[in-house]
């Protein structure tokens, strides 16, 4: 089937990708900007539609559609515009999977929660628990930022408690603690804690947690960005190498 041609943002398809641009949430969808990102979701198979400048750029087996470059400016987020973008179906987890997780608790930078998602599928981390003060693992950004790791980690919103009574031990990040190095060795199911990015792990969760190890910086700089400490403390704990 042709790709069908669209110019007006009055369109109801033009609506759709928007929509699932801002708020895909409600329908269960998130916004895939760029080839890498729409051709993962492709291989995956939960690609649903595809929209592009030129018709040579249509999936087959999707359905396909060519937006003016007007349109598809009005839904990229970078100075170049996009050869593609699309919509997936994108579903949260029910359950924790995997004996070394990340919580994250209050992230609100969604660059920050796609960086953390695509650094813990690196180091063998299954899920990505989140709170409820937590930015939503649908904004696009966050998505982007994951550079399509949100489709391979299970992602789950929970409580500190569910964790706990699914047998997980917390570990803070805090400006105190232990100091953590490579020879830490974690026996049991944990679960990393990383903390919102101007007020670190709650006092409650620390108060709550098993274990609370700092990272030894000199005194030039007092802390890092979430995303990158986060990073950090992932590779030190990492119990697996693939």
């Amino acid at each position: 089937m042709e790709p069908i041609a669209i110019s007006s943002s009055d369109n109801k398809i033009f609506k759709e990708f928007l929509k699932a641009r801002n708020d895909g949430k409600k329908e269960g969808v998130i916004f895939l900007e760029g080839e890498d990102l729409v051709k993962l979701a492709l291989d995956s198979g939960v690609l649903l539609k595809t929209a592009a400048y030129d018709s040579k750029n249509a999936l087959p087996g999707i359905r396909n559609f060519v937006f003016s470059k007007d349109l598809l400016r009005k839904l990229s987020s970078y100075m170049s515009l996009p050869k593609i973008v699309g919509i997936a179906s994108f579903r949260l987890g029910d359950h924790p999977v995997g004996d070394q997780i990340v919580y994250l608790d209050g992230i609100q930078d969604p660059g920050n929660f796609g960086t953390i998602v695509r650094t813990a599928l690196a180091f063998s981390y299954k899920t990505v628990a989140f709170s409820n003060k937590t930015v939503s693992p649908y904004n696009f950004k966050a998505v982007a930022a994951s550079k399509g790791a949100l489709l391979k980690v299970n992602l789950y919103p929970c409580s500190p408690e569910d964790l706990k009574k699914a047998g997980y031990k917390f570990v803070a990040t805090t400006l105190h603690g232990k100091r953590v190095d490579g020879k830490v060795r974690l026996e049991g199911k944990f679960a990393l804690a990383v903390g919102n990015e101007g007020q670190g792990v709650s006092k409650e969760l620390i108060a709550e947690s098993d274990y609370d190890f700092y990272l030894p910086m000199n005194r030039e700089i007092d802390s890092l960005n979430a995303g990158v400490a986060a990073g950090i403390f992932m590779y030190l704990l990492n119990r697996k190498s693939e």
